[in-house]
């Protein structure tokens, strides 16, 4: 019965096995051949292919069957002549059967099983990809992520440069200011930078050097990108520490807020290197003296360069470069530093705050575990050192602070501090108020009241997460299990003035109000220091009158 003819169907006049082996042999080569097109090697000829013909090449590379065609026929017990023999040539029917020209063909003429290797979109996603791989380089650019142009914005820009440029080829630093600030859009202490960078001299500078300069690294960037690319060497990506150096002497030459320092050069110097520091301490967040763009960019510093430039009291930009801020930073840890070497010891360290840090904080901070020491001096801790410790110590509100306390309680660095680490450290300053006949605080208490601000998904186990959700309640946190005076001082706290103190400065951070406290306290104390030699000095001249 199969091997009789019929004349409906597929394939009229063919013998029946001989169309069902062919059919079937047929969907196991397109089968395949999909397959081969989809590997990685099969990619690479296909490019080289196409390369070679736009080249006008003659490629042998295809020259015997794929190995992978030849095993997958030796699996299936099919041998290769029968798998790419023709139905009968004596029939009636066409010598060859008819291509699939379609997906939908294809599905209606093979066994339902045979065709779940491979879905309709799989074998449109191929097609197109060959497609697309044909046409890549047909395909004009038409996006440019860097380089958008602004026609207008581009006639207006050389309207300025022609302006202040004028008929003169050359221009000087007070000229060339307008240039910084009206077309560059930046702080107008970056005119010698500028310049600097466009021709190596702050003297004069042409026109000619700084268009080709301006078309070539500025005109397409926005002003926070600009300051960001003056600040850093042409050959990075980020900013170090020294890259801000030249600024900050253009600062301190020309700011009229801070005049009263040329005559000491030793401050000047302190000064720079304070404020640098703070400004990689909020920005730096990987801590390795690399300040990318990213960091820059989602940082508020551009802000404060360009409210820099247009205020001339310099304590009115409490962030990075009060010079109020410098004062007490280098004032603690100039009562700290005993021999004046500008180091301290752990010994010396521990004064800090009078006494106030426990001794188990202390050990933490010496054996490096929040922070390593960028001090050269082992054991030692160097100005910088200190100066984040004391930007984290008094602002438990940013997300260095909570990191580096949150380090120093977190005992055995599992990312959890649980209640055996708090009671840890809450026993020493439990007996040093019971030494100071303070009554002392029910640690439960404490712990129920945490759990009930930062509501941590198990009782007494306290993850980063948790603080960083919580910034306002960190301080009370860390400072009742590290520092004593606070804890006390928390504990006493009369709420009217706190409230008061916060209506009264209501944008100032908890830095800013202990720096601004710090440094009226030392200012009453210089005051007084003063008034008692000057009144010391008097009685010395009324002795001499009265023995004269």
């Amino acid at each position: 019965m199969l091997q009789k003819s019929y004349s409906e169907g597929v394939g009229a006049g063919f013998p029946l096995t001989q169309n069902i082996r062919y059919q079937l042999a047929k969907t196991r080569v397109d089968d395949l051949f999909i397959k081969w097109l989809t590997l990685p090697q099969t990619q690479k000829l296909v490019h080289q292919l196409i390369k070679d013909v736009r080249e006008g090449k003659q490629n042998n590379l295809i020259t015997q069957p794929n190995a992978f065609f030849t095993n997958k026929m030796t699996m299936s017990g099919m041998s290769q002549s029968a798998l790419f023999s023709s139905p009968n040539k004596k029939s009636q029917g066409p010598s060859t059967p008819p291509r699939a020209d379609s997906f939908h063909e294809t599905k209606q003429r093979i066994p339902e099983d045979l065709s779940q290797s491979l879905t309709q979109s799989q074998i449109i996603q191929k097609k197109l990809r060959v497609e697309e791989v044909q046409n890549y380089d047909l395909v004009p650019q038409f996006y440019f992520a860097t380089q958008e142009i602004n026609l207008q914005l581009q006639q207006e820009q050389n309207k300025i440069i022609n302006e202040i440029f004028g008929k003169a080829e050359h221009i000087d630093a007070s000229h060339f200011e307008q240039i910084t600030t009206n077309l560059c859009g930046l702080c107008k202490y970056f005119t010698r930078m500028l310049m600097t960078a466009v021709e190596g001299t702050s003297n004069k500078i042409s026109k000619t050097a700084f268009i080709k300069y301006w078309n070539q690294q500025l005109a397409q960037k926005e002003p926070k990108q600009r300051c960001f690319h003056i600040l850093k060497k042409p050959k990075n990506e980020f900013i170090q520490f020294d890259d801000f150096k030249p600024f900050m002497k253009i600062l301190l030459e020309q700011h009229p807020g801070l005049e009263f320092l040329q005559a000491t050069p030793e401050f000047q110097e302190r000064y720079a290197d304070t404020v640098i520091h703070r400004i990689f301490y909020h920005l730096c967040r990987k801590d390795n003296n690399k300040i990318t763009w990213r960091d820059f960019k989602q940082s508020n510093l551009f802000d404060i360069l360009d409210i820099l430039g247009k205020e001339d009291d310099i304590n009115k930009i409490r962030q990075y470069f009060s010079y109020e801020h410098f004062y007490v930073i280098y004032c603690k840890f100039w009562e700290l530093d005993g021999d004046h070497d500008f180091h301290i010891s752990k010994d010396d360290f521990s004064r800090y705050s009078s006494h106030g840090l426990s001794r188990k904080v202390v050990d933490r901070i010496f054996d490096q575990v929040p922070r390593r020491f960028r001090s050269q001096i082992d054991q030692k801790m160097s100005y910088e050192d200190f100066i984040y410790f004391i930007l984290c110590e008094e602002d438990k509100t940013t997300l260095q602070s909570i990191e580096y306390w949150f380090k120093i309680i977190d005992l055995d660095d599992n990312g959890i501090i649980t209640g055996f680490e708090m009671d840890y450290f809450y026993e020493e300053l439990k007996q040093r108020m019971d030494c100071l006949n303070h009554e002392p605080i029910l640690f439960h208490d404490f712990v129920c009241q945490m759990v009930d601000l930062l509501h941590p998904e198990n009782d007494i186990m306290f993850k980063f997460s948790h603080f960083k959700q919580n910034l306002t309640v960190c301080g009370v946190f860390f400072n009742f299990l590290t520092n004593l005076n606070k804890l006390i001082a928390y504990e006493n706290r009369d709420p009217f003035q706190v409230r008061n103190d916060i209506v009264d400065h209501p944008d100032f951070t908890d830095w800013d109000r202990f720096a601004f406290q710090e440094y009226v306290r030392l200012a009453m104390e210089e005051e007084n220091q003063e008034q008692g030699e000057v009144f010391e000095g008097d009685n010395i001249w009324d002795n001499e009158d009265s023995k004269q």
